[in-house]
């Protein structure tokens, strides 16, 4: 890319490559829904146990660590080679404790043998991938996001194709997981493959003396990330362990489908936050992106909200079938949990940006203590429609806290924007609301919506513009 690009035309450019990138995810979707379908709730309800506690794995090996990298080599790119090794050689160091901690866990708890398999299949899988997400780091620190995309695809094409392959010789729950970690092996492979050749050329060797330097760096930010991602893992491992597999496995199917939604704010903050670290709060473009990217996930994250509160029926039964029905009243909660999980994972990079760990630290630890004093009341009350409750309730917390932590630094993150967008969503459900359950309520919901952004423009016409450029431009520059 063009240094004379502007701050502006490579955000869009950025975020039409991460929109591609986390398209790729719709194949993992895929296999998944094919692989709920193939095992039932209760089985699957394992696997989204296994999966959750497999993930924090992946938070004691993350640390922040990843977001520091960027915006280290976003800095200065010539110590790519240096801080790669730091990150490596740390990594390695927290995969001992954390891998036998995870080992443990599954036994100690008298979880069947298949399920501690497949905690353990994933464990391996989630391990590899918090390796991959350096190779990744770089791509997004030196904008060359289509790299990454590169090597999603190839990642989501051997999980679909070995998973589908095992599902068609009748495999079950530890054919689904070792899927994973086939992928999570090929991809690790390709991934520093392509950060050595193309980007930096990093050479071999631990660095003991720099793990511990960004060790040192790493402690402002590293509960706050430990929290964070624990705060959301909480809720599925506590439906599982309190409302049991059956629970879980509509709870997890919820999820999954919510997964395809995750793309819009990966986009964003891939695309922002390189560019937020160089500029600074005071340069007055700054706050001008700071605005219109969280209006941008505003209007979308309503969209989805919508979506799933008068199409959850229809989406729950073309996915999984009837043996799913109780999935479909937990979509409209989380849907507007995910809305707002949109703005908090977009504040928490901004927060970083600002170099203001300490704020995120405390934002974190307060969602974490709502999280574990909500969830297992709701739980035990409502199973994994208690479960879905408390999570809308801790997002709307985070949002609340994030918020707080922002407005003496920058002010609110949204302009007049944010007001036409809620009155777009509110005229939709009006008009919805008017309607008998069905298609035609979902429909009218969400061509309403529409129909009033496009009149009332929460997000200017000009922008769109540019996120049209951009992709334009990352169509043409990608291999």
């Amino acid at each position: 890319m063009s240094t004379s690009t502007g701050p502006a035309q490579r955000v869009a450019r950025n975020a039409a490559l991460k929109m591609a990138v986390q398209a790729t995810r719709l194949l993992s979707l895929a296999f998944l829904v094919l692989a709920a379908r193939a095992l039932g709730p209760e089985a699957f309800g394992r696997f989204t146990f296994a999966y959750a506690l497999a993930t924090l794995l992946g938070a004691a090996l993350d640390l922040g660590m990843h977001t520091l990298l960027v915006r280290g080599i976003a800095r200065a790119p010539e110590m790519t080679a240096e801080q790669w090794r730091a990150a490596v050689t740390l990594k390695l160091g927290l995969l001992a404790p954390a891998g036998l901690v995870l080992l443990a866990f599954p036994i100690a708890s008298g979880r069947p043998l298949e399920t501690t398999a497949a905690v353990w299949l994933l464990g391996v899988a989630i391990g590899l991938q918090s390796f991959i997400e350096l190779a990744v780091s770089v791509f997004t620190a030196f904008e060359r996001l289509e790299l990454e995309l590169g090597l999603r695809l190839v990642e989501k094409l051997c999980l679909f194709g070995v998973g589908m392959l095992g599902l068609w010789l009748g495999g079950g729950l530890w054919l689904v997981s070792g899927a994973f970690a086939l992928a999570a092996v090929v991809s690790l492979a390709l991934g520093v493959a392509l950060v050595d050749r193309r980007l930096a050329r990093l050479g071999g060797g631990l660095d003991p003396a720099g793990a511990r330097v960004l060790f040192s760096q790493l402690r402002p930010v590293a509960g706050a990330f430990v929290l964070a991602f624990a705060t959301t893992r909480l809720v599925p491992l506590l439906v599982a362990l309190l409302g049991g597999d059956r629970a879980a496995g509509y709870f997890g199917a919820a999820v999954r489908i919510l997964d395809v939604t995750v793309v819009v704010p990966v986009a964003m903050v891939a695309a922002v936050y390189p560019v937020l670290a160089r500029l600074g709060p005071a340069d007055p473009r700054f706050r001008r992106i700071l605005v219109r990217a969280a209006e941008v996930l505003l209007v979308a994250g309503l969209g989805v909200a919508l979506g799933l509160a008068y199409g959850a029926e229809h989406v729950t039964l073309w996915a999984y079938g009837d043996r799913y029905g109780p999935t479909a009243p937990l979509l409209p909660v989380l849907g507007g949990a995910a809305c707002l999980g949109f703005l908090n994972q977009y504040l928490a990079v901004v927060l970083l940006a600002l170099d203001r760990p300490g704020r995120l630290l405390a934002v974190s630890a307060v969602s974490f203590a709502a999280s574990a004093a909500l969830t297992p009341g709701l739980v035990l009350t409502a199973g994994a429609a208690g479960g879905a409750v408390a999570l809308a309730l801790v997002e709307t917390i985070t949002l609340v806290g994030s918020l707080v932590a922002l407005l003496p630094i920058t002010g609110l993150p949204f302009g007049r924007g944010a007001v036409r967008a809620g009155a777009a969503a509110l005229g939709a459900a009006l008009v919805a609301e008017a309607l008998p359950p069905g298609l035609g309520q979902l429909a009218a919901a969400l061509l309403t919506y529409g129909a009033a952004v496009i009149l009332l423009e929460p997000v200017p016409r000009a922008l769109w513009g540019e996120l049209v450029r951009g992709r334009t431009r990352a169509a043409v520059e990608s291999p």
